[in-house]
């Protein structure tokens, strides 16, 4: 991926030297173990580290019979997601990305990777049973296959993705606890971090929200503008951290991933301009958020966080419930203003405990861009001798490894 670049460019990898583009989906039939690399790679893995992490299969088994899951047996896919450090070469594997688990559906079945009886289905609508490895979470990824293939072309839209495509429905399923066991993990809706209010919220991933006017920024702010606010940024990088100690993910801000929980900032509707240009009236969203990927402004918003603000805005008293639009523009799912447009996420909570979502349902789109070789250069020879990858097709001809 050329991670570990002083320059933040990736040039001698195929990253691109922003967080959503320094990403590694693994991807197995369901119960094949994952290999992780060797321990003394740098890793952030949450509370438990890396031996955590190789029993995931384990804590996700556990997970899965905590929350009643009665389908394990029924999975068809493993799904461990990898993000690489930009400017240094830190692996972590601490949380899911929501935004690529739509490419992974696909990918599985054109790959081969999936049981007998998907393909015998044969053209239309089919469902893969996806495990996330990472978080032990269940998600139920619906695409359409046609000539045997998972379907590209489509007339679906996603603001900030340019062109259209076949539609993808992910259903996550059981969308809370996913580090932490609870959906509000410090037992209160509202914290005092710093000095500041946060609702920290365990949803798909774990997320903190402050009110944008609390640590004065425009909760409205472009990416561009608001990298050049870096002692903002570091403030929220610190509220962060102590955030994560404070919801049981690091014993120590030393040791909180790069990648969760993630910071989101929180205000109400209000009309402003998104990336593309247009202007977004108040009256087209619920609520505005602002999430950062990585210490980086996200030029939209990260999925799992679309997912956790959903849970959250379903729970009276958080800072997301608070900052709603008074009614909703879509009976019962809410519409999120981001940078590059608006998202539509649903979250049904449980009806015994209103606490608790069942599942999270939101629309994507994924196609193919390549598939081949990748090389790279053994940085522990001296020689710097070029050394071949080996293919990304195993020996039975299938692949065995997901890039993204």
């Amino acid at each position: 991926m050329g991670s570990g670049d002083p320059y933040g460019r990736q040039l001698d990898g195929m990253g691109a030297g922003i967080s959503s583009l320094s990403k590694i989906c693994l991807v197995e039939p369901y119960g094949r173990r994952i290999a992780l690399p060797e321990r003394g790679t740098r890793f952030r893995t949450g509370f438990g580290g890396i031996d955590a992490a190789r029993e995931s299969a384990q804590v996700a088994q556990t997970q899965e019979e905590a929350q009643g899951v009665e389908e394990e047996q029924n999975l068809d896919i493993d799904y461990t997601f990898v993000g690489l450090g930009i400017e240094n070469d830190e692996v972590d594997i601490a949380g899911n990305c929501g935004n690529m688990s739509s490419a992974i559906g696909p990918y599985a079945y054109n790959a081969g990777l999936l049981p007998a009886r998907i393909y015998a289905q044969g053209d239309g609508e089919v469902t893969v049973k996806i495990r996330n490895t990472n978080t032990g979470k269940l998600i139920d990824s619906t695409f359409e296959v046609i000539g045997a293939e998972a379907a590209v072309a489509g007339d679906y839209k996603i603001d900030g993705v340019t062109g259209s495509g076949s539609k993808i429905k992910l259903d996550f399923k059981h969308p809370y606890g996913s580090k932490t066991g609870k959906v509000l993990p410090t037992g209160r809706r509202v914290d005092k971090v710093g000095g500041y209010r946060v609702s920290c919220v365990d949803g798909a991933n774990p997320c903190v929200f402050i009110r944008a006017d609390d640590v004065g920024v425009d909760g409205t702010i472009l990416p561009n503008d608001f990298n050049k606010l870096p002692e903002k940024l570091a403030l929220l990088e610190s509220i962060r951290k102590t955030a994560a100690v404070a919801m049981g993910i690091a014993p120590t801000e030393d040791d909180v991933p790069r990648t969760i929980p993630k910071i989101g900032l929180v205000s109400q509707s209000s009309s402003h301009p998104v990336l593309s240009g247009q202007t977004l009236k108040s009256s087209q969203m619920d609520i505005v958020l602002r999430f950062l990927s990585d210490t980086q402004p996200h030029r939209a918003i990260p999925l799992t966080a679309a997912l956790t603000s959903a849970v959250a805005a379903r729970i009276p008293g958080t800072i997301v419930e608070q900052m709603l639009a008074p009614e909703p523009l879509m009976e019962g799912a809410i519409t999120i203003g981001h940078a590059s447009g608006r998202l539509q996420v649903n979250a049904t909570m449980g009806t015994e405990n209103k606490l608790y979502p069942v599942s999270g349902t939101v629309f994507r789109t994924a196609k193919r861009l390549f598939e081949g070789k990748t090389f790279w250069s053994d940085k522990t020879d001296k020689r710097e001798e070029a050394t071949k990858s080996d293919s990304l097709y195993g020996s039975n001809g299938k692949h065995s490894l997901g890039l993204a």
